[in-house]
């Protein structure tokens, strides 16, 4: 008995698949031609691998060895629903009988739904799809844009390009500490500001002179459809405070062919309150009221106005055209008027 044992164990070691056999449980009612027809391996090389003399002598629940060359790989397969074994064998281009032999499988018919099988080290694995790269954002330069949006894939190079202005100049005009670091979202101005400033004063000045900034009575039907600005509330009464006067506005070419700017534009010192970027350097008194060229969030030029006496605000809407005196309604307008007005007695 020990000397067949011995002679077992050298075959065992000789066996050029014994190291990479797999296990197979045998059930009640197979016999050891069932187990091998259903493995592709042939009845001998089983029993000599299991060290059988008796080939009808085998036990329900015994585990056997079986000779071959499967061994699992790092690939596992989730049985889902549908899924057969010849499916899943054909995906990772592999046996229907290295399946079963590595996962223990008694029949190819059955598989259960979730069960995870091993796959064998020759499984062909579905390759990870590369990731999307998000593609840039193209610059559409508009003329006479006074600003940029930066979006994705945007460049300093690249806008400077677009719009036709030298990079030294974009970094200059918004004080850009490192050119290679700009964050998508950010508002670039395009123009240094005291061009902005006197452009500003150009575009407004002439509906100034249509419609005085305070009058005594109700503000025109017409002016009322016309779309208001985002950060003014309009208000039904206008304040009895502020006293109408005449006031003669700026002039520009644009109201008068032979008409001079009585007032040159200060290099502009913007601050911002809520989505404005208030002209802080050229606020002018009008009226009795405190004007100053502004920008809202779109980078489109309009004129706010403070009257400190009465504490109301006012701008100009869509149609260049003066909306009704309010209180402020929000806390960036209540900040402007504070501001304002401590600058004033000052």
């Amino acid at each position: 008995m020990r000397r067949t044992l011995l002679t077992v164990m050298a075959v065992m070691a000789l066996s050029p698949f014994a190291g990479h056999a797999a296990n197979v449980t045998v059930k009640p009612g197979e016999t050891l031609s069932d187990i091998a027809a259903r493995y592709g391996v042939s009845l001998n090389s089983l029993m000599r691998l299991n060290g059988i003399r008796n080939s009808d002598h085998v036990e329900a629940g015994q585990t056997l060895r079986l000779p071959g060359s499967v061994t699992a790989g790092k690939g596992r397969h989730n049985v889902q629903s549908g899924d057969t074994l010849s499916d899943i064998a054909a995906r990772y281009r592999v046996s229907e009988r290295q399946l079963m032999a590595l996962n223990g499988l008694s029949s190819p018919d059955h598989v259960e739904i979730g069960q995870t099988l091993k796959l064998p080290s020759n499984a062909v694995l579905p390759q990870a799809k590369p990731r999307a790269i998000a593609k840039p954002v193209p610059i559409q330069a508009k003329p006479n844009a006074i600003s940029h949006t930066v979006a994705r894939g945007q460049t300093l190079t690249q806008i400077a390009r677009a719009y036709d202005i030298p990079i030294t100049s974009l970094i200059s005009i918004n004080a850009i500490e490192n050119p290679n670091q700009v964050t998508i979202g950010t508002q670039l101005m395009l123009r240094s500001t005291a061009t902005t400033s006197s452009a500003s004063t150009a575009s407004v000045t002439t509906t100034a002179e249509q419609q005085p900034l305070v009058t005594e009575s109700q503000p025109d039907e017409s002016a009322k459809t016309q779309p208001t600005a985002k950060t003014v509330k309009p208000e039904a009464v206008q304040p009895k405070a502020v006293k109408p006067t005449n006031v003669k506005p700026v002039a520009t070419a644009k109201a008068s062919q032979t008409a001079t700017t009585s007032v040159q534009p200060k290099p502009a010192s913007w601050r911002t309150y809520g989505p404005l970027q208030v002209d802080w350097s050229n606020w002018q008194s009008m009226g009795g009221s405190e004007v100053a060229p502004t920008l809202n969030s779109e980078g489109q030029s309009l004129y706010v106005a403070v009257n400190c006496s009465a504490k109301k605000i006012n701008a100009t809407g869509a149609n260049g055209m003066w909306k009704s005196w309010i209180a402020p309604q929000t806390a960036f307008e209540e900040a402007l008027v504070k501001d304002r007005c401590s600058s004033a007695k000052g």
